[in-house]
């Protein structure tokens, strides 16, 4: 069997294709949502100020799920830093 064709994921179209079938991990993203903005406050408000953060979006989305995690991330962080008068780091 061809490496692609195992290691690919599902066609864009049709009704097996992930852009049609990305409800579930929409689900989660949204659940995980306020874990992760509780994570980043609890960054800011201790005595860790992170001049710098790295984000890395290692998934293979397609469609609207795509970016969403690091959108999320990205206002989290932005929302913080203002709440706490701090600098935002650069990213």
């Amino acid at each position: 069997m061809e490496v692609e064709r195992v290691l690919r994921m599902n066609d864009r179209t049709g009704k097996t294709s992930y852009a049609n079938n990305s409800r579930l991990a929409r689900a989660v993203i949204a659940k995980a949502k306020p874990v992760l903005e509780e994570n980043i406050k609890e960054v800011y408000a201790g005595n860790m100020f992170p001049e710098c953060l790295k984000v890395a979006d290692l998934g293979c989305s397609s469609g609207p799920n795509t970016l969403i995690v690091v959108s999320q991330m990205l206002d989290a962080i932005a929302t913080t830093c203002t709440l706490l008068n701090r600098r935002p780091p650069a990213l």
